[in-house]
């Protein structure tokens, strides 16, 4: 079982005993493993007997040493991006006791595709090493950055080697250090990333204390997955293969967290403006206004091998980049940040409007880098009811709803220099038309293929819109989510049971996503479904509840079992899973951003919620049980 420690863009990946395996175990900071193979070894024998983590960036693991010694090896992610290690030998004998300690390790300096085996690309490196009291190890780039590992540490040193030989006196205690502070420089990542404490207070409390627990452990997993950049607040994705900005998760969580923490919403607008598309490029996808799928930070994207710096292989951030905007309007009344990045609102719904007419009145994706371009974007995440993959150009059909949504909200917000009317108008038009060739008797197909021929597959992607309100059939959606085949007493499938591409432990055909439960919760209580909304929170705080240590990951199985069930390739933590218990509470409050904040709650029956909201500048004391209102106050902020 793998322990992880994340801080601030930097994050290491160890076994329970702290030592770092083959595979993906190790410390990175910026795509980029610095250290990896790490191994202690004692000249006596010694037994693990527990282990235990201190909030995301500290971990212990102690040992009895032949019943003689203790030893208490602290993991920390400091303030400066190091990993440090601390052994602490406490020798709880009468007599003296010698010990020799080997601390063996590799410095790869390796990007995360090669970790990963993606692409097939690999680079051949020459470190340079100096040993002695520098202690340091770097290495220049391809994409001429040049990256250091510098060690500091109390024991004596050689290539890849710490050791020391102590010697405890009865009761004495001694503490053995390995401090490895990476160094990246600046060019080309200088607008990104900065130093800053991060502080996220806690601002729900309710009487169950396991549910706290819920809630402590998803702002846990924030603090782990956010990363201070020179715009603000911007959540990475997931540990280990996404821990990086993502268009879709960033914006997604960004949203999910607006009512409580306002701040990841303005740190992400004004970070992916910064980065939005400006030209037509077939190598990364990039086309003019088009928000990017990921920014990496590693050597294979910055020397221009792998296309990620960044890359804009993704059809739905663009338009979901304005709807934050919207949202973030609605709930902070700031016109003026709005007005900064309405050059940037404009282009994204002039790529939009573009990719409508081209699309012949959808927008459509090809396959690309990645083979599907939506929030299900495996190899197999688009199937017909054959169970075989939608032929391209594919329309996806929660982008449809995510697009009317964005020139509705753009019109009546004034989120752009184009005309309002003319945006409505296009509006109304795609919902018509959308309603008419992917509805399915009874639901919406999952996309349209290159000849319009609707796949037929029931799939929780129509959830999607329930909260843009293309959708005509919004009743029947709701009740068609919540048949066995969908609604496993766990969460809603990605996909029907009965469909024929249904695997409850594949990553998109049947398993339950935590985001994507999240989004249908807030759409539910948009159209007034509270009952259903409730259902839903209440199915996804039961499983973070029985999962370890009441974290939800990525995802969980699909299956309609005892227990909620793990699959083998979820990450955690997540950031829009760790975001989607804020969603939750957002549905089950019912709170909604008009000209004042209002609540209309439906909570479990035996639930009572304190939470701390945040509304045009201000700050109030929301407390509520069943469906009433017990205090509402306005707070100091």
């Amino acid at each position: 079982m793998s322990v992880i420690l994340s801080y601030n863009g930097a994050f290491a990946v160890t076994r329970q005993n702290g030592d770092m395996k083959d595979g993906y175990d190790g410390f990175y900071i910026f795509d980029t493993r610095f250290l990896k193979g790490v191994k202690l070894k004692l000249d006596k024998n010694s037994v693990l007997i527990g282990s235990s983590q201190d909030g995301p960036r500290k971990a212990y693991s102690h040992f009895s040493i032949e019943d003689e010694v203790v030893l208490l090896r602290k993991r920390e992610i400091k303030d400066n991006w190091a990993y440090r290690e601390e052994l602490q030998f406490y020798n709880t004998s009468k007599r003296k006791v010698h010990l020799r300690v080997e601390y063996s390790f590799k410095v790869p300096i390796e990007d995360i595709f090669e970790v990963r085996k993606f692409g097939g690309q690999k680079i051949r490196r020459r470190i340079k090493s100096s040993l002695g009291d520098e202690n340091e190890y770097s290495y220049t780039g391809k994409d001429k950055i040049k990256r250091n590992l510098k060690i500091k540490t109390n024991m004596r040193t050689e290539k890849g080697l710490a050791f020391a030989e102590i010697t405890l006196e009865p009761l004495e205690k001694e503490t053995l250090y390995l401090e490895f502070i990476p160094k990246i420089s600046k060019e080309g990542l200088e607008i990104f990333l900065t130093e800053k404490p991060l502080l996220l207070p806690n601002v729900v409390s309710t009487n169950l204390t396991w549910l706290d627990r819920v809630f402590e452990r998803a702002i846990e997993d924030l603090t782990a997955l956010t990363a201070y950049t020179n715009y603000g607040m911007v959540p990475f994705a997931g540990i280990p293969y996404y821990a990086c900005p993502f268009g879709r998760d960033s914006i997604i969580t960004s949203w999910f967290l607006l009512p409580y923490y306002p701040q990841y919403a303005e740190g992400t607008l004004k970070f992916f403006a910064k980065i939005q598309g400006k030209k037509f490029n077939p190598l990364n996808e990039e086309e003019p206004g088009k928000i990017p799928h990921e920014f990496r930070f590693g050597e294979l994207s910055h020397s221009r091998k792998m296309p990620f710096a960044p890359y804009y292989g993704t059809v739905d951030a663009t338009p979901l980049y304005v709807i934050l905007a919207a949202e973030y309007l609605r709930w902070t009344g700031n016109r003026e940040l709005i007005e900064e990045l309405k050059p940037n609102l404009t282009a994204a719904v002039e790529w939009i409007l573009r990719r409508l007419k081209e699309g012949g009145g959808y927008i459509r994706y090809r396959r690309g880098l990645l083979a599907n371009q939506g929030w299900k974007d495996s190899k197999e995440g688009i199937p017909t009811e054959e169970g075989t993959p939608t032929k391209p150009p594919v329309a996806l059909v929660e982008v449809q709803g995510y697009a009317y949504k964005a020139l509705m909200d753009a019109a009546s917000l004034g989120l752009t220099s184009l005309d309002p009317k003319m945006l409505k108008k296009e509006a109304e038009e795609l919902k018509k038309r959308f309603n008419k060739d992917f509805w399915c008797d009874g639901f919406y197909a999952l996309a349209l293929d290159g000849d319009n021929v609707p796949s037929k597959v029931v799939s929780s992607n129509m959830g999607h819109l329930l909260f843009t309100g293309i959708a005509e059939h919004q009743e029947k959606i709701a009740e068609r989510l919540f048949e066995e085949d969908m609604f496993s007493g766990w969460g809603i499938r990605t996909l029907s049971s009965k469909e024929r591409a249904y695997n409850p432990f594949s990553y998109h055909n049947g398993s339950i996503w935590p985001h994507d439960n999240a989004v249908i919760a807030i759409g539910l209580a948009s159209i007034g479904e509270k009952e259903k909304a409730r259902m839903l929170a209440e199915a996804i705080f039961k499983t973070a509840k029985f999962l370890p240590n009441s974290q939800l990951p990525e995802l969980f199985s699909g299956l309609e079992s005892e227990y909620p069930l793990l699959c083998p390739r979820a990450n955690v933590p997540q950031a829009w899973s760790a975001a989607s218990v804020f969603a939750f509470l957002t549905a089950v409050l019912g709170l909604k951003a008009e000209k004042e904040l209002t609540v209309s709650p439906l909570l479990p029956e035996n639930l009572e919620v304190s939470a701390l909201v945040r509304f045009r500048g201000k700050a109030y004391l929301i407390e509520s049980k069943k469906e009433e209102v017990t205090r509402f106050e306005e707070r100091d902020i």
